[in-house]
Order: C-alpha cells, then structure tokens, then sequence
C-alpha cells in the first residue's frame, strides 16, 4: 500500500514538472539513464510545456515550496549535488533563501504550553506576536526578558516531524528505486545521501542541537575580537523552543548601510575569508547555511552569524585533502588535483592521471583565467562534482555541503567587494596550517583514533564473514523490469491525470 501511495505521488510531482515547463529541462540531463531519459521525453512530449521565459532557479524552488517543507529542503540538498543537477541550477538554488507563511500566534502558544508549562506572556517582558522570519522549518519573534534584555525566539513548526519523515521515506524510495535498476548510479550514493539529508533534516528539528552548534561555533571564536556568536538562554531553549541573543546590526550585503554605519568593506571582506578559513581548516566545524540573510555587521564592525541549522564537519583528513585541492587549483597543477583524487579515494586506483587532469583543466582554465574577483572555486569545485558520472568520482557528502556553503560566500563577497577573492586572501593562511604544529598533532591524533577503532571492529568483521549467505544476490533483470513496468503504468496514469484535469 505505501508503495502504490508512493508512485501515485510520483506521478503527481511529475505531472506538475511537465506542466510548469521543468521536466523539459531535466530531460535534458545527460546524467539520466538513457530508458528513464527517453521516457521522461515522451511524457513530456504529450503533457508538458516548454516555457523559455521562465528562471529555471526560482521555478523550481517554488514547486517545492508548494509541496511542502521537505521537499524545501530536498531543494537546498540539491543544491550540493551540481553532479545530479547541474552547476547553474545548483548555484541558483543556493542562493535561493527558505521562506514560508508563519503559523498562528495560537499555535505558537500551545507549544510554550506544551514545552515550557507556561504561555510566552508569562515568561517575558514582552513578546511580538507577529513573526519577523518563517523558514520551512521553524518561525522567529522577538521577545524581552524579565531584566530587558533583547531575544530572538525560534519556534519549531507544529506537526513538521510527521511532514518531514513521511517525505523523506518517499525520497528513499525513489533513490532505491533509481540505483537498483540502473548501476551507473550506485557511485552516486543516491541511498547514503538521503540518509544523510534525514540525519542532518532530523537535526533540526530539534532545537537544542542547533544550540549546542551555536555554542561549539561561539566558544570556538570566544577570544576573536572579529566575531562574534550569539549566546543561547539555556534555561528556556527546548526541543521546540530556541532562545538566544538578539541580534543588531546591518546585513552583510547592505553595503549602503554599512558604509553609513562607519564601516570599512575591504575589513569586512577580509574578516569574512578569515572566517571561513577559521571554520573549515583550524575547527572543522563550519557554519553552512551562509547567505546573506544570515550574516549581520555590528556596531562594533564584527561579523554576527545567526541560524545555526545546517553545520558542516571535516575529519583532519578531508581537511587536509580540501586545503591541497585548492592550492592545486589555484596553482592549476592539475596532474596533482587528479593525483589527490586518486590518493584520496575519490576515483579508481587505475584512472588516467593525464586523462583526469585534461578534463579538469578543460573545466578550471575558463574560471581561473577570469579577473580575480570573478574567479569562483565553489562553482569551479560544482563543476568537477558534475564529472563524477563520468569519472565515476566517490564524492563524500561533505564536500558536497561545504561546495555549497563556498558558492554562498562567494556570492555575499562579490556582493560586499567585486574586486576582491576571498580565496585568494585566504591562500596564504591554507600555507601556514598545513606547516603548522597544530596541524600535525591533530593529524597524529586522527591516526590513532582510526587505528584504535579498526581495532574496535576487527571482532565484528569476522562474525559478518562466518555469516554470510551467499545465496543473497540481487536479480538485477528483476529491478530493471519492474522499473521498466512502472515507467510504462506512469505514463498513462500521467496521460489520464493531464486530461480529467
């Protein structure tokens, strides 16, 4: 039964794609499998609409606002996938900021209740009604506590729990569908990347991981004169309920604003590269939802992050891979960008280094030979992502988020300061790290931990071995027909549902 509800909803999604004029576009992927690509074509052939006066970017991103919050932040993971749908809709979907209608005072009320004993006008000074942000997943007022001080209160969105679980198990759905009847893409990790957007989606919807990110990320710069993190009222954050700091202060691409506030845009745009470079090399702990919306300037000119959902993490040894990636880049040592592929992993022990190196310098030279300040390493990254079909290139999903979060800092950074490349700026301090003490003792200590839990496994490995049934294998021709009979009972369903419509 879940099944039939699922592929109904499958049809409908397409349907819709088809009608706005979207599912012409996607057809166009070279990326779909050539039996998948031929039906969507003829689906689209008979029902479809191909609108040439229309931002693919916003489009999209509208139809997955009006099927729900999940599918919200199914576009925001799309975002970090350039290798599925392509550089330009990926860089116009990260740009594309989470907004939706707020809910009630009323049921804002119910859930203080519910979580705290106590209706918000108990435990404030004074609290708006009226929301200033609603997201996809939680909505923000403002409030002032019992001794005035100023407080941003984040509410999670009721019955978003149940919304977001029903559709991701349709996603993983689709992703099984998808990988078990065409193997070309298994290397994807269609499967493992929804898992993934279910733990990082899971997350946050509860409130008090997004405090204790916050908290990591504020003691974390705590001694930074050039940052500055929010503090979280603990005795009133809950699962639900997030209670921190107010924050004043001009947006970061308000350059108007921050030029009659005083301040100095070359400072600020230096600041902001330092602290990427901070987040990602020296912490491995990073802020990941970057856009303009989400970075404020201070009285005191220090850069104020707010909105800490989505965090990315990297090991010492993504870290290190990351840091050599992009000196190679920069250098356009392209023979040793496919070497640290290759060394790291990411594409077959027998792939031609001098083939590998070709393509990525028929990628990279178009970017790289642009003025400096419209040189893009997060779009150039989203372009060698796109080749992972081809190369068949393991692409670990953080990089993936932090590709993403590159693309967001550089489109605030040309916004603040065109002339200027943050990565250019942040070169010297990737330098300084990989010769650093600190550096080399955090990698020795990751050695150990490695060793130490292999160790851990060794036990469990050979009792999977003494049991294994070798009798288990797939029918791969099974998948392939039962696929192949969905596609043909999708299109006329899709047929039926355009014309009683």
């Amino acid at each position: 039964m879940k099944n039939f509800f699922h592929f109904y909803r499958l049809v409908y999604i397409i349907s819709i794609l088809a009608r706005k004029g979207i599912l012409s576009e996607i057809t166009k992927s070279s990326l779909l499998p050539s039996k998948v690509q031929n039906w969507l074509k003829l689906i689209n052939f008979f029902i479809g609409k191909n609108n040439t006066e229309f931002n693919l970017g916003k489009s999209f991103y509208e139809i997955l606002n009006y099927l729900g919050p999940a599918f919200v932040k199914l576009g925001q993971g799309l975002a970090t996938r350039p290798d599925l749908i392509g550089v330009e809709l990926a860089s116009e979907l990260s740009l594309l900021q989470d907004r939706m209608e707020p809910f009630t005072i009323n049921e804002v009320k119910k859930i203080f209740l519910n979580e705290t004993g106590k209706y918000p006008e108990n435990l404030f000074k004074s609290f708006d009604e009226k929301a200033i942000a609603a997201a996809s997943i939680a909505q923000v007022h403002k409030a002032i506590n019992k001794d005035g001080k100023k407080l941003a209160i984040k509410i999670l969105r009721p019955g978003i729990e149940k919304a977001i679980l029903r559709d991701i198990d349709f996603f993983k759905w689709v992703a099984n569908l998808v990988s078990s009847f065409d193997k070309n893409f298994l290397h994807l990790r269609l499967i493992k990347a929804v898992d993934l957007f279910k733990e990082i989606t899971i997350d946050e919807m509860d409130l008090r991981l997004e405090a204790a990110a916050a908290d990591e990320l504020r003691q974390n710069f705590i001694k930074d004169e050039r940052f500055y993190i929010p503090k979280i009222d603990w005795s009133l954050t809950s699962k639900k309920i997030l209670v921190l700091e107010w924050v004043s202060g001009d947006k970061i691409n308000d350059v108007k604003g921050l030029v009659s506030s005083g301040h100095n845009i070359k400072t600020i745009t230096s600041h902001a590269a330092e602290a990427f470079f901070l987040q990602v090399f020296r912490d491995g702990f990073f802020h990941a939802d970057m856009h303009p919306g989400n970075i404020f300037i201070n009285s005191e000119g220090k850069l104020v992050p707010v909105d800490f959902g989505i965090m990315g993490r990297l090991k010492i040894s993504d870290r290190i891979f990351l840091a050599k990636l992009l000196k190679a880049i920069l250098d356009k040592n392209f023979d040793e960008v496919a070497k640290l592929h290759i060394d790291n992993g990411m594409l077959p022990a027998n792939t031609s280094i001098s083939g590998f190196a070709q393509a990525v310098r028929s990628i990279s030279t178009p970017i790289l030979d642009k003025q400096l300040g419209q040189i893009s390493l997060g779009n150039l990254l989203g372009q060698l992502f796109s080749m992972a079909n081809k190369w068949q290139i393991n692409i670990q999903p953080q990089f993936l988020l932090l590709q993403k979060t590159m693309v967001m800092a550089e489109g605030v950074g040309r916004q603040i300061s065109p002339e200027t490349n943050m990565w250019e700026m942040s070169r010297p301090m990737i330098s300084e790290w990989l010769t650093s003490q600190k550096f080399r003792n955090e990698q020795f200590q990751e050695i150990l931990s490695d060793i130490a839990l292999a160790a851990h496994k060794i036990p469990k490995i050979i009792e999977k071995l003494e049991n294994i049934d070798l009798n288990k294998n797939r029918n791969s021709k099974k998948y392939q027909l039962t696929f192949l009979n969905l596609i043909f009972l999708l299109f006329f369903v899709l047929i039926f549902v355009y014309y009683i419509n």
